[in-house]
Order: structure tokens, then sequence, then C-alpha cells
């Protein structure tokens, strides 16, 4: 009956355990990417961020993908299921990673056909291993989540995460201060995401033997209510809606990975220059990573209520959870989008050195706004059962995405790029809000949110203002002054936004107090207004 009791909070506790972990390391993978590329440059950026979403795509699956499927099958379908559950999803993950690893291992040549770049063969074969890690990785978290013990897993992905970036960067300097060319440094980045697949395996498997629960894979007494074709057609499902779904930042790297380089090449840019020029344009990956961390961390909390509040029929609930959240992801989106386009040529030359790319950077910078809000609603129709249309919605993005592609790299360079990746995750959003729309959930002025932008005007005028000052008083154009003028743009700016957010009402005091760190705020709000009453 105890245990009953506390299930609520000990879930809750499970969700925010794996958020905070996914948050760090979604913080990490972007972070590490700025010494990286200040230890190989924009060439050696452009070798591993070829391969970078072939890994992306092993990490995603690792973590949120595969081990979401399988404790969503064990917790729904009960103890004399668990045995079936655990045996199936480890055939067909097993088989799943097999044929990735396969592809990958023996098409390198053709992958690197595709790309224009045979010299990025092994690094497409090295990559192929970190699949194999997936099938016990994946079944662990899978078991280990169903039971209610988040703990593992998020130990497991910090562990991985650290062990990655660690390696990679010391390798890194390692070889290039010996004199290895630049696609064997790239071929040690890769190295180090085997390392940290590799001890994440070892880490789970340890917690595994310490934690000791045979029920899991042993036999039970009573017999499967489930058959085998059926826990089957699930995994396919969600494999198809949940783990597609999720893909969205990955699959448009992809598409540039596989196109970019090559376009580039065929308008007559040189092998050196081409590969210096998608170097510079994945330089916004980092600023796109960052952008959502925090859209994609609502989104995790958000599936699991929004799914408990669907069982329960209380849809009041529902509806005002799913306003505050798009509402919140549109702050934060369209505000870091504002305030960073303002700010990014003196960011790019503080985190790289020079300010190469500068606006397409800026144009590319316009698709974390579009992202957050549709990793957001993604999250929310899945929580509301709505799990096939976003998954289509994504590969619709994806094509708008891989068509203009072809059509404005040609004519306008990595601009274009970046041009088609704004349209494809525009499109991503637009046809959730239509969607969610139709469903009754949001209103039409939830789609087009006036006070935000009208802060994020107010935001832009205050910095170009205070940079404009500050370029009279150091007229200098230094790395260090960089620095400082970033760091200080990015409170100045901050504070703007929160200033007009507050004055303009965007959010209720009910809004606030939904919002994480809202409450502090609201209460600072308030005893401005009081000291003004007086």
């Amino acid at each position: 009956m105890k245990n009953a009791m506390n299930q609520p909070y000990w879930l809750f506790q499970g969700a925010v355990i794996l958020t905070i972990a996914g948050l760090l390391s979604k913080v990490l993978s972007a972070v590490y990417r700025v010494p990286f590329q200040n230890i190989v440059g924009d060439t050696g950026f452009y070798i591993y961020q070829q391969v970078y979403p072939f890994l992306g795509i092993a990490v995603m699956l690792g973590t949120t993908g595969f081990p979401v499927m399988v404790s969503k099958l064990l917790s729904e379908h009960g103890k004399e299921n668990r045995r079936l559950i655990t045996s199936v999803s480890f055939v067909y993950i097993t088989i799943l990673s097999f044929v990735l690893f396969l592809g990958l291992y023996f098409g390198a040549g053709s992958i690197a056909d595709l790309m224009a770049d045979r010299q990025l063969i092994l690094l497409i074969q090295m990559s192929a291993f970190v699949f194999l890690f997936l099938p016990l990785t994946v079944l662990l978290r899978g078991v280990f989540q169903s039971d209610g013990l988040m703990l593992p897993t998020a130990i497991s992905q910090l562990v991985e995460q650290l062990i990655r970036v660690g390696v990679l960067l010391v390798l890194s300097f390692y070889l290039v201060r010996h004199g290895h060319s630049l696609y064997e440094t790239g071929a040690g980045a890769v190295f180090s995401s085997i390392t940290g697949s590799a001890a994440s395996f070892m880490l789970l498997i340890f917690i595994w033997l310490k934690y000791r629960k045979p029920p899991a894979f042993s036999r039970t007494l009573n017999q499967p209510t489930l058959k085998k074709n059926d826990v089957l057609k699930s995994l396919l499902l969600y494999t198809l809606t949940i783990c597609v779904s999720g893909l969205l930042i990955l699959w448009m790297q992809m598409i540039d990975a596989f196109h970019l380089y090559a376009l580039l090449r065929g308008e007559g840019l040189s092998e050196a220059a081409a590969k210096a020029a998608k170097g510079v344009y994945d330089r916004g990956q980092p600023f796109l990573q960052l952008g959502t961390v925090f859209a994609i961390s609502i989104g995790t909390s958000l599936v699991p209520f929004l799914s408990s509040a669907m069982r329960k029929g209380d849809h009041e609930t529902i509806r005002q959870k799913v306003r505050t959240s798009i509402k919140t992801t549109s702050v934060l989106g369209i505000g870091a989008t504002a305030g960073l386009i303002c700010i990014l040529p003196t960011v790019n030359t503080m985190l790289f050195r020079n300010d190469l790319g500068t606006d397409a950077l800026q144009i590319f910078c316009i698709s974390i706004a579009f992202t957050s809000i549709a990793i957001t609603q993604t999250a929310l129709l899945q929580g509301l059962g709505h799990t096939v249309y976003p998954a289509i919605v994504v590969i619709l993005s994806v094509m708008v995405k891989w068509g203009l592609t072809f059509v404005l790299v040609p004519s306008i360079g990595i601009h274009g790029a970046a041009w088609s990746t704004v349209c494809g995750v525009l499109t991503a959003a637009l046809f959730n809000a239509v969607y969610l729309k139709r469903k009754g959930w949001i209103s039409i002025r939830e789609l087009f949110p006036m006070k935000v932008l009208l802060s994020a005007v107010f935001m832009a005028i205050v910095l170009i203002a205070y940079q404009a000052l500050l370029s009279l008083v150091i007229p200098f154009d230094k790395r260090l002054f960089s620095v400082f003028e970033s760091l200080t743009s990015v409170f100045v700016g901050g504070f703007a936004f929160l200033y007009s957010i507050l004055k303009l009402e965007v959010f209720t005091e009910e809004e606030w107090r939904l919002i994480s760190l809202g409450k502090k705020i609201l209460y600072f709000k308030q005893m401005r207004g009081k000291r003004n009453g007086r």
C-alpha cells in the first residue's frame, strides 16, 4: 500500500532525474563542438560533422528512442508479459542494430561517394560499431525505467557523454599536435563515441549485477496475455512514430552531410574551399542544440503528464498545459533567436576565432525558434495519443528541406542550406500548429504570439544600441573584446527581453506559477508593484 501511495512521487522524481540528465547531456553535446573546432579548424569540423548524424542517431535510439519503447511496453502489459516483451524486444533491436551496422560498414564506400568524399570511408565504417552496443544497453535501460528506476539510465547517459567528450578533446588535441591528418583526427573523434558507448554498456551491466532482479528475464508462472506478433507490431509502430519524430534535427543534418559539400563542389568551389565552407556552416549546430535544449526538456516532461491526464479525461488541465507549454517555448525560442542574431558577429568571433559565415549563420539561427516550437508540439501530440501525425509531419519537413537544398545551394551557397533548414522546420511547426488548432487545444492567438514578437523587437533595439555604444568606447576588433561584448550583451538582451515580457504581461500569474523559476520572477514583479504603489 505504501508503494502504491508513493508511486506518483517516484514517477515524478524519475522524470525529473531523466530530464536533468538529458539536459546536461544535450548541453555537453553542444558545448564540446566549440573547443573541438578550435583544435581542428573549419575543415576538421566539416570532417567530423559529416559522420556525426550517424553517431547522433545511435545516441538518440539508445537514450530516448528504444528505451522508451521497451519501458512503455513493460509498464503497460503487466508482469505476466515481461519475459515475452524483453525477449522479443531484444531480438527486434538486435536485428535492427545489426542491419544498421552492416549498412554503414559495408555501404561506407557508397555513402562516401554520395557525400563526394571517399576519404570519409574509414570514419563511416568506425561509426557503424556504435550500433553494436545498442541491444543490451537499450534493454537494460528499458527494464530499469519500467521498474521506476531512472537513475541507472541517467547515470549511464552522463557517463557516456562525459567519456565521449573527454576522449574526443584529448585525442584530437594529441593527434593534431603530433602532425596527424585531419581525417585521422576525425577517426579519433569517432572512436571517442565508441568508448563512450562501451563505458555506458559496462556501467549498466555492473548496475544490473548489483540490482539482480531475475524476474525480468526468467520464466514466469503466469501465461502471457500477449502474442509475439502483438509485441512486434507495437515495436514497429513505435519505431516509425516515436523514433522518427525524435530525429528532426538529425534528419536535417543528414541532408546537409550528404548534399551540401557535393553541391558546393559542383558549383566550382575547390575541394579545400568547399570543405571549409561546410565547416563554417556547421558552426550553427551548437547554437541550434543549445537553443532547443529547453524545448526538449519541456517535451520530455510533457508526455507522461499528458498521457496521465488523457486517461483521467481532464481536458481543462490538458488545454492549460498545452497553451502554457507552447507559450513558454515560443518565448524561449523567439527570444534566443532574436538575441543570437543580434550578437552573432561577436559570438562567432568569441567561439570560433573569426566571424566567417556570420550572415549565413544568422539565417540558420531563425530555425531555433521554429525547431523549439515543433519539438514541443510533437511532444504534446504524442502525449495526447497522436503519434502517427507528427511522424508524417517530420517526413514532410525533411522533404521540404531536401528539395530546397537542391534549389537554393547552387545559387546562394551555404545561405541556401540555411534557408532550406529554416523552411523545413517552419513546415513542421505550421502543420503541427494547425492540427492542434483543429483539435481545439490551442487558439489563433497562440499561433501568432504578437506580444512575444514585440518583446523580441524591443530586445533587438536595445542590443543594437548597446553594441553601437560599446563600439565607440572600445574601437578594437580582437577576440578578447568579443568575449566581453558577447557576455555583457547576453545579460543586457536577457534583461531587456524579460522586462518587456513582464511589461506586456505575456504570462498570467497562474502561468508564471507553472513555469520553472516563474514563481521567483512573479515574486519580484509583485514586490516591484507594491513599491511603485507606495
